[in-house]
């Protein structure tokens, strides 16, 4: 059963099930999380395709009776860009729209099955690559000049820096952007040391592993950012915990890799479209890697979630001690 409670209650129940939380009056959706019925009006990016998202039936909450929403002691949070720790501004149907086209007037873009836009354009002719490029420094440019911050997420990073935990970035956006959002971040945290880095490390699409590597790091939702991410700090992914806006993408990515806690941010309730264009399985296994241990409405949900379980540690720090 889905239950909707405070996130302070919530967090110390640690409730067997994926939770959902919000302060506005709601009503569920096929995802099992809330949507603020008061005060949301639709975004004409939301998605209407509802075989992306998990239906949180009866097999897909299969999780266990001793597991926990998020880690009782976390090392750190991993957070996906768009969507999540800025808000929703790119245009993924215009791009899927746009690199389609551009697949099929390539030579050997044409005969290939439609697949995910931001993996297609290694497979087309040199000419077939630069007009995808082009596509992608347009939209994403775009994106980058109506960039505004996450409602809260200044507060929540600031928090958990304050708290000792390690904060990155795992994102499908390109390096250079991500250095403007850690710039807008750290305006908005009176952060005024160009030394002083927020985000360490920051994972995109165009990062190696190591610089002498061929190829970057493969993109959500394959696991390899996480894991390099977590080998770089020192630590076991079942210690960290993923935020992001994408079931297919983030929750995918956050439960291959095994982290302890795999958080899917809606704010005001609604799934927008982030799909890139792949298809998505609809077995129980593949359902649960898109399932979240967390849904939230606003990161500053995620922060009191958070503050609960760093509050419950340190109570059972002193207990221990008596």
């Amino acid at each position: 059963i889905t239950m909707f409670l405070s996130p302070a209650a919530a967090v110390l129940l640690l409730l067997p099930t994926a939770l959902c939380f919000t302060s506005s009056p709601t009503s569920r959706n096929s995802v099992g999380n809330t949507v603020g019925l008061d005060n949301y009006s639709v975004n004409e990016n939301a998605s209407s395709t509802s075989s992306l998202i998990p239906e949180l039936n009866d097999a897909s909450r299969s999780i266990s009776s001793n597991e926990q929403l998020l880690p009782s002691s976390p090392f750190g949070v991993i957070f996906d860009m768009d969507g999540t720790l800025i808000k929703h501004s790119i245009n993924f149907a215009e791009m899927r729209q746009r690199i389609y086209e551009v697949v099929d007037a390539d030579p050997i873009g044409k005969d290939l099955e439609k697949d995910c836009v931001l993996e297609m354009p290694q497979r087309l002719t040199e000419e077939g690559q630069r007009k995808c490029h082009e596509v992608f420094v347009d939209i994403e440019q775009r994106a980058v000049d109506n960039m505004q911050l996450q409602d809260g997420g200044a507060e929540l990073v600031q928090f958990l820096i304050e708290s000792g935990l390690k904060t990155a970035v795992l994102t499908r956006n390109m390096e250079k952007n991500v250095a403007h959002m850690m710039e807008l971040y750290k305006n908005e945290m009176s952060i005024n040391d160009d030394d002083v880095t927020i985000f360490d490390p920051i994972v995109a699409r165009n990062t190696k592993a190591n610089p002498s590597d061929d190829e970057p790091l493969k993109s959500k939702p394959n696991p390899d950012g996480i894991l390099h991410i977590c080998k770089l700090w020192g630590c076991e992914p079942s210690e960290v915990i993923f935020v992001g806006d994408s079931a297919n993408d983030d929750m995918s990515a956050a439960n291959r890799a095994g982290c302890g806690g795999a958080v899917l941010l809606q704010p005001g309730g609604c799934q927008l479209d982030t799909d890139s264009g792949y298809a998505v399985g609809d077995t129980e296994a593949e359902i649960m890697e898109r399932t979240p241990s967390l849904c939230v409405e606003s990161l500053s949900d995620l922060k009191l979630c958070i503050e609960s379980c760093l509050t419950n540690k340190r109570k059972m720090a002193l207990y221990n001690l008596k």
